[in-house]
């Protein structure tokens, strides 16, 4: 089960996105392609460019140069998929919530475990 926690979230202006993406270009573009393939609302698999989930990447290393663990990019790829996306657990059938979280929470150990081995590099 999922924590409930509240993690600030940030929208930030494409102008900001575009410098941060110049100024973490390595990593972002790592974990833009972790993000990809995970495709979590099919989107990038229906055709649509690859910066398609750009304000999901771009939270989630901000969350991770926050210190963030597992638990909570978990919380809030959960919550981003379900606001912003409109896909989550308050807009899925119930028997599919389970594997949703699962889904969630390997896509979210991933990417933490990648953070970890990429500030090593």
């Amino acid at each position: 089960m999922v924590k409930e926690m509240m993690i600030t979230r940030i929208h930030l202006e494409r102008e900001r996105q575009k410098e941060i993406k110049q100024k973490c270009s390595r990593r972002y573009k790592e974990l833009e392609k972790i993000v990809n393939e995970w495709d979590p609302v099919g989107l990038i698999s229906g055709g649509a460019p690859e910066d398609e989930y750009d304000c999901l990447t771009m939270q989630i290393l901000f969350l991770l140069h926050e210190g963030k663990d597992t638990e909570e990019i978990q919380g809030f790829i959960i919550d981003e998929l379900d606001e912003h996306f409109g896909y989550g657990v308050t807009n899925i059938r119930k028997e599919y919530h389970e594997a949703f979280i699962k889904k969630c929470n390997d896509a979210s150990t991933k990417i933490v475990d990648w953070f970890k081995i990429s500030a090593d590099a």
